[in-house]
């Protein structure tokens, strides 16, 4: 820690300066959370003047983000602050079956987009050059249970009482975490036997593989499991991991996942007319953090250590101090009842069961029960992102949608 936390300083520093440089207008997402508020304070740091802050309310009425916020903004003289409103906010699955950008890929966070421009909107009002955001603190700096596994290895002792700590956070049973601990399976058969048909219906599964097992939700139909099983078999017979062992290898996954996400926020912000960054992803960055020891940067006792270590003196102690994270369950649940109209619609010419991969009848049954056990236990974001995946891709096929993008460029 004493060495590696002055490397991940310095990282961050330059990534931030980086993405500062040169842009008289730079604007920074400010939830509250640690992530967003130490890339403001780095972008102050680096020299940005009147930088514009987005904050959104809560409408959880424990909701502790704005609170730690305008902490923030008392510590931070000349920050021009946007707080947007909680009833101004969209509700997730706001906007589901609007046509949207065709990306690379299915957008995983396409029931919050409207959400993420929300957020975009007063930077792009604010003229900015550059919005600056926090993601990839929880990806680096979180930690994976599964890391204990490579720390078992040298430090058994520690790791077990680590893993022991976190296990009782996590409600895991001791048998089947021991199992998992002491379990060696190779990469490519763990990956046949990664997807159940078995729901995971409340159990509190060790997170201690390779990954964590997949159930498939009830919507998919026979064809779409056939599919989903085939799909795994061939990846198992070539797929490599990303490091000899299941905890760096995860580590490194969730990293590359969660950059995966930002990119379709990227692309997000490109339409809008700001670029976005989320320096924590810069590949400087994960470096650093990752060349610190295990037992230094993970601890179930502390929160983030290492970001709260490398940044004191950078960022104020009393903004470090924060242990807590909001969480936006309510804002899922009340998006499932208020957009239920807008799912039911999205399912009732659903692309996905045209190609016989979803229950349609199932998906629209579900739009009118948004409060059933069954969609607390299965989430829609994966079969929402595919579908408005698949509605982009035909909506830009379409010639008079061809014809509409021509005529807007030669007007430009």
């Amino acid at each position: 820690m004493a060495h590696g936390k002055a490397a991940v300083a310095a990282a961050l520093i330059n990534s931030v300066k980086e993405y500062t440089d040169g842009r008289d207008r730079v604007s920074s997402d400010l939830s509250g959370g640690l992530d967003s508020t130490s890339v403001a304070f780095l972008a102050r740091r680096a020299g940005v003047d009147g930088m514009p802050a987005v904050t959104v309310a809560g409408r959880d009425a424990f909701a502790e983000d704005e609170r730690w916020a305008r902490r923030a903004v008392e510590e931070f003289p000349g920050l021009d602050h946007h707080v947007i409103p909680a009833d101004a906010y969209p509700l997730f699955f706001a906007g589901v079956g609007t046509p949207t950008e065709p990306l690379d890929e299915p957008f995983y966070l396409a029931p919050a987009r409207e959400r993420a421009r929300a957020m975009l909107e007063p930077a792009v009002r604010a003229g900015s050059r550059m919005h600056l955001t926090g993601h990839g603190g929880d990806e680096l700096f979180n930690g994976v249970p599964a890391a204990y596994r490579d720390l078992f290895a040298r430090r058994p002792l520690l790791a077990w009482s680590r893993l022991n700590a976190t296990r009782h956070l996590h409600g895991w049973p001791l048998l089947p975490t021991l199992r998992q601990l002491l379990a060696r399976p190779r990469y490519g058969s763990w990956l046949t036997r990664s997807v159940t048909r078995e729901p995971l219906v409340g159990l509190r599964t060790p997170l201690l593989g390779w990954g964590p097992t997949q159930s498939v939700h009830p919507w998919i139909t026979a064809r779409g499991r056939r599919l989903i099983r085939a799909g795994y078999l061939s990846a198992a017979r070539r797929a490599r991991p990303l490091a000899p062992g299941p905890g760096r290898h995860t580590e490194l996954d969730v990293i590359r996942a969660g950059a995966r996400a930002f990119q379709a926020l990227e692309d997000l912000g490109v339409a809008m007319g700001v670029p976005v960054a989320a320096p924590f992803f810069d590949d400087r960055v994960i470096e650093a953090v990752l060349s610190v020891r295990l037992e230094d940067r993970m601890d179930p006792a502390r929160y983030k250590p290492l970001l709260v270590e490398s940044l004191r003196g950078l960022v104020p102690d009393v903004l470090l101090d924060r242990t807590t994270k909001d969480e936006m369950s309510q804002d899922q649940a009340l998006g499932l009842r208020r957009h239920a109209p807008d799912l039911r619609r999205l399912w009732t010419d659903s692309r996905l069961a045209r190609r016989g991969l979803v229950d349609a009848d199932l998906l629209v049954r579900l739009a009118d029960e948004p409060d059933t056990p069954l969609l607390q236990e299965n989430s829609l974001w994966t079969v929402v992102a595919c579908e408005s995946w698949l509605r982009a891709i035909e909506h830009q096929e379409r010639p008079e949608a061809n014809r509409t993008t021509t005529q807007d460029k030669e007007g430009t």
